[in-house]
């Protein structure tokens, strides 16, 4: 997802790990690369799941690969987090040091995002935002910062998106994660049956229900998607997402679109 690469180009040096056939993450390459550059890599950063195939990464697999060399994992989970319980105790080597998710994947407003990680990585440093309430002595020629979590949340607080992230949250817990991930894989299944007698459906997902999300990327062969779109939308009243989904170089490997192609089309 573009807002877990982004932000750090310009940055840091970056590498990326290959997908396999069917779209899912290569822990070979993975393990590769960590053995590659050999203690060299300080963060390993990952998708929870894919908002586009809804494929789940082996998030405590990949953090016990990266510990081995010293590098921590910071798991974006915005797309798992409504669906699945993320355990981030620290039983083995393969805890996850920092998780990061947007309020408004739980059902609560926009404008809340939560960083999760231990307390002792904010201590050190500037924070990202100043202004208000991050700081302990201001002079003219010199800053003493608050400590964390304060000195990271400069201005006036989202209070009312605090509150109700904290009542998405309980709703969630009440009904029983595990009850929502059953649920959904029925639900999952079902649509994957209906979807299959479509003729001329392109599925990317494969049909199996586990380890994966409730979403099915899908084309019809010879129909442009925007198209589809429109006609479920119009016709049917049924909502769908269509274009890139914000994971626009994860799409090219998907339809396998060449290097070459990707450049004609931005000149």
């Amino acid at each position: 997802h573009h807002s877990n690469d982004l932000p750090w180009r310009g940055k840091f040096k970056l590498d990326y790990i290959s997908i396999d056939k069917s779209g899912r993450l290569s822990i070979e390459d993975l393990k590769r690369k960590l053995a590659q550059y050999d203690g060299n890599v300080k963060l390993v950063t990952v998708a929870g799941a894919s908002n586009v195939t809804g494929f789940i990464n082996p998030i405590h697999e990949i953090a016990a690969e990266a510990h081995k060399y010293n590098a921590f994992v910071c798991v974006d989970g915005a797309q798992l987090i409504p669906h699945k319980q993320i355990d981030m105790t620290y039983k083995d080597d393969g805890y996850i040091d920092f998780l990061a998710f947007s309020a408004h994947k739980m059902y609560a407003p926009f404008g809340i995002g939560v960083l999760v990680g231990p307390k002792k990585a904010f201590e050190e440093g500037d924070p990202d935002y100043s202004g208000g309430g991050t700081v302990k002595i201001v002079t003219p020629y010199d800053v003493k910062w608050d400590v964390p979590p304060h000195k990271e949340e400069a201005g006036s607080p989202n209070l009312m998106g605090v509150v109700a992230l904290n009542s998405a949250i309980r709703t969630l817990k009440g009904i029983g994660m595990k009850n929502i991930e059953a649920y959904e894989r029925y639900l999952t299944g079902y649509a994957l049956q209906g979807l299959k007698t479509v003729p001329g459906i392109i599925l990317y997902n494969g049909d199996n229900t586990r380890d994966r999300l409730g979403i099915i990327p899908f084309n019809i062969e010879g129909v442009y998607h925007g198209t589809v779109a429109e006609a479920l939308s119009q016709k049917s009243g049924i909502a769908v997402r269509n274009g890139c989904f914000c994971a626009q170089p994860y799409i090219q490997k998907l339809l396998n679109i060449s290097p070459k192609e990707i450049q004609s089309y931005m000149d």
